[in-house]
């Protein structure tokens, strides 16, 4: 028995070393590397990191090799003598060309500040991505804290509510109290236990809420880590005015960054589609070179023979005067591959100049919507710019209201504990009946439950401010 209680003893501690528990910032930190949503997001900024290593190397010259081999049948021309021939003859090429832009109107210059623009706002648009998911991360951090210790409260309601069942019991039996008194009790136990249990329920979604953000299965044994000291006891939403906030998360928000380099980057497009009216002037070379099997050394054939031709006759002087030709007939070898391949090698060297005259018009409309899409991007950069003003004054008149309401809520909960403190005295010495210890009981709960959720709900809204000022979420 004492083995299998020590062996017991280690699971259980063994199980209880082995669970962990997260503070806010590992939350944001495990999301930050988990996220689908952010890992979307960092693969737009590797593929913009793309887009603008292909727009320098634009600068670089480009270079091509090809190589050709085959057989043509029939009247072909030669590639190596270029004559016309009816044999059947087998064929191979080699060529290497190379090019680079000397000017093209400031397009690849241009295209390179667009595609810098362009990865800058998609780190920025990341940055964004992370930093509001670490907002909601936040929140539901913060609501599982807030759920945790509304079932706390719910517990010790039902611990209380037995205590004073326990008193009316004992009332009972001295004759002080009804019988009624005890089902009063009964039915305030039986709520509180109720209310355990919905408490419990919303703990257990609060965590699933906060698992689904970071991409945890839902039975994973998560529990988070309670920081002793919440609310700051400096936080004062006065001390924050909306034109000091509202300049200072302007040079932190990566929102407002990300539209202002859009704005840089449709100012670039105007450009880019300008380039259009210039001429363009690029270098080029090449080097050539081919076999032919039809390709003979005509420097040393063999004698062979010498044919005669059949007699032409000719008229000279009345008389017919017949003429023959000699013809010496030689064999030519063929020249060896590689001779081929040296004697047929070629260079060439230029330069290409495009004038662009006339173009259907499609320059100029290409510049008209380049120029569109930079006032887009500017009213796109004003309404977000407007929309952070607005989310921050009403971010601060939140926070004086939410703090504004912790007060009120405190006032009320020290008021109705100490109305139910007297309660519960004058209920012992039988001077109060179990209606009224109950109905002061539950406005004592509900006071309690109230200045709860305006605490936590204080502190969110001192984060969402923090969160503006570019501070570092975190609750210690």
């Amino acid at each position: 028995m004492k083995i299998h209680a020590i062996l017991l003893f280690l699971l259980l501690t063994s199980g209880i070393h082995a669970q962990e528990v997260w503070s806010l910032e590992r939350c944001i930190n495990f999301a930050r590397d988990n996220n689908i949503t952010i890992q979307q997001a960092l693969a737009n900024v590797r593929t913009a990191a793309i887009a603008e290593k292909q727009a320098k190397a634009s600068r670089l010259p480009n270079v091509s090799a090809n190589v050709n081999l085959g057989e043509q049948f029939g009247r072909t021309i030669d590639p190596t003598s270029n004559a016309f021939s009816t044999e059947a003859t087998a064929y191979n090429s080699f060529g290497i060309n190379a090019g680079i832009n000397i000017f093209n109107g400031g397009l690849i210059r241009h295209s390179i500040k667009q595609a810098d623009w362009n990865l800058k706002a998609a780190t920025a648009d990341a940055e964004r991505t992370v930093n509001d998911l670490g907002l909601l991360i936040a929140s539901a951090y913060l609501n599982i804290l807030l759920s945790e210790e509304l079932l706390d409260n719910a517990k010790k309601r039902v611990e209380q509510s037995e205590n004073q069942l326990n008193v009316t019991q004992k009332l009972i039996e001295a004759g002080t109290a009804p019988m009624a008194d005890k089902y009063n009790i009964l039915a305030q136990v039986a709520r509180d236990e109720q209310s355990t249990v919905q408490a419990q329920n919303t703990v257990d979604l609060a965590y699933l809420t906060l698992k689904q953000y970071l991409q945890l299965e839902p039975d994973f044994d998560l529990r988070i880590e309670h920081p002793i000291a919440l609310i700051p006891a400096d936080a004062n939403p006065d001390a924050r005015p909306l034109p000091l906030l509202y300049q200072t998360a302007l040079g932190n928000q990566a929102g407002i960054r990300s539209v202002d380099f859009r704005v840089k980057s449709a100012e670039e497009s105007v450009f880019i589609a300008k380039s259009g009216f210039y001429p363009s002037v690029s270098l080029f070379a090449n080097l050539s070179s081919n076999y032919s099997s039809g390709f003979l050394d005509y420097f040393n054939g063999q004698y062979i023979r010498t044919d005669t031709t059949p007699a032409t006759i000719f008229r000279v002087n009345g008389q017919d005067l017949a003429i023959s030709q000699y013809v010496d007939r030689y064999s030519y070898p063929k020249v060896n591959y590689f001779d081929q391949l040296d004697q047929n090698f070629g260079q060439g060297v230029g330069i290409n100049i495009n004038v662009p005259i006339y173009q259907n018009g499609r320059t100029r409309l290409s510049v008209e919507r380049a120029r569109l899409g930079v006032l887009t991007a500017q009213m796109q950069q004003t309404q977000t710019r407007q929309t952070l003003k607005n989310d921050i004054q009403t971010a601060i008149a939140n926070a004086k209201a939410a703090k504004q309401q912790l007060n009120a809520a405190q006032k009320t909960f020290d008021a109705t504990s100490i109305a139910f403190q007297n309660t519960e005295k004058r209920h012992t010495l039988g001077a109060v009946n179990a209606l009224d210890l109950t109905t002061a009981k539950s406005n004592r709960d509900i006071a309690e439950n109230d200045l709860v959720v305006a605490k936590y709900d204080y502190l969110f809204k001192l984060k969402i401010l923090d969160f503006y000022e570019g501070k570092k979420l975190e609750l210690n």
